[in-house]
């Protein structure tokens, strides 16, 4: 069996909102869990804190139906403690030197194994880790909030780390029900760069009139957010057409004057050898014959409806559909 860091002590830097989430996160899943709150301030101040974060874990435990008295509660510190931690996360302000300057001070307190990942959303591992000298083990960790409601994170590594650190983080991961992605250093790594173009088509959409916001929302509400739970959007390419993207891209790039919407140079290519989705069992992804692509539809079809039921009962009881 594999270790796990389910009994290790965790440190989180920080004391915004992604850093209470994982740290009532991690508190849940049973973890010890020490929240560093290195920046100086007068001790009503650090009182306030320490009050906020148990109205934030009371808060959050109520809403999920659970016992205060099940779950220890995070541990404020204004120090690191005198033991070591296994994996610290950070959680600081997007600006390179503070981070840099909380991993010098949390070395003391980390083992040489230890791993030391940032939450970031705009750093690469590379730039992290300069001018730290001797190294740390830093990679990212990009967490979606609420982190204890959203099981999905974002994973990068330097090249040369310990392949066995990572394996083991990614366990612990999967443990506490987190779902992680290993992902390339690349700005915005996967799901900022989804997220920017969606948020930004649905800004120009709302600027030349096409539908008003509130039913720009509706549509990813009622429409994506009833299908998107059960399948991924590669997925849904070849499900619906790699033929359909083709061919409206074309069009509506065209309509529109808008060179940025035409498809990638892969769809184009995949379009001209005919690999067009499950109907040719060949597209982004192959498929063994019809009778699996069947089995999948079905499946989807099944999950579809579980979550359809769900949802109507939530957008009822907020009066959607009186």
């Amino acid at each position: 069996m594999k270790q796990s860091y389910l009994a290790a002590k965790i440190g989180i830097l920080g004391m915004g909102r992604m850093s209470v989430g994982l740290a009532i996160d991690l508190s849940l899943k049973g973890c010890q869990v020490d929240m560093i709150d290195l920046k100086d301030r007068p001790e009503e101040t650090r009182r306030q804190y320490r009050e906020n974060l148990e109205m934030q874990f009371r808060s959050v435990l109520e809403v999920l139906g659970v016992e205060y008295e099940d779950f220890p509660l995070p541990t404020y510190r204004d120090k690191p403690a005198s033991d070591f931690y296994d994996l610290v996360f950070e959680g600081l302000p997007e600006e390179i030197s503070k981070k840099q300057a909380a991993y010098k001070r949390i070395r003391e307190a980390m083992r040489p194994e230890s791993l030391l990942c940032s939450m970031t959303s705009t750093f690469t591992v590379e730039e992290l880790g300069r001018c730290i000298d001797p190294p740390l083990n830093i990679l990212v960790t990009h967490f979606m909030n609420p982190p204890y409601l959203i099981p999905f994170l974002e994973v990068v590594t330097a090249p040369a780390m310990d392949a066995a650190l990572v394996e083991r983080l990614l366990s612990f991961l999967l443990q506490i029900g987190h779902m992680p992605i290993r992902c390339k250093s690349s700005p915005g790594f996967v799901i900022s760069r989804l997220q920017l173009g969606l948020m930004n088509e649905a800004v120009r959409i709302m600027e030349e009139g096409v539908a008003s916001p509130e039913d720009i929302d509706k549509a990813i509400i009622y429409g994506w957010g009833y299908r998107f739970p059960v399948m991924g959007i590669l997925e849904f390419i070849d499900a619906g057409g790699l033929d359909i993207l083709y061919h409206a891209g074309r069009s509506v790039s065209k309509e529109l004057n808008r060179p940025d919407l035409t498809c990638p140079k892969r769809i184009n290519e995949l379009y001209q050898h005919g690999a067009i989705g499950t109907k040719a069992l060949k597209g982004i992804f192959e498929y063994k014959d019809h009778d699996q692509v069947k089995r999948m539809e079905l499946e989807r079809l099944k999950k579809q409806a579980r979550i359809k039921v769900l949802l109507d009962v939530i957008h009822r009881e907020e009066g959607v559909w009186e």
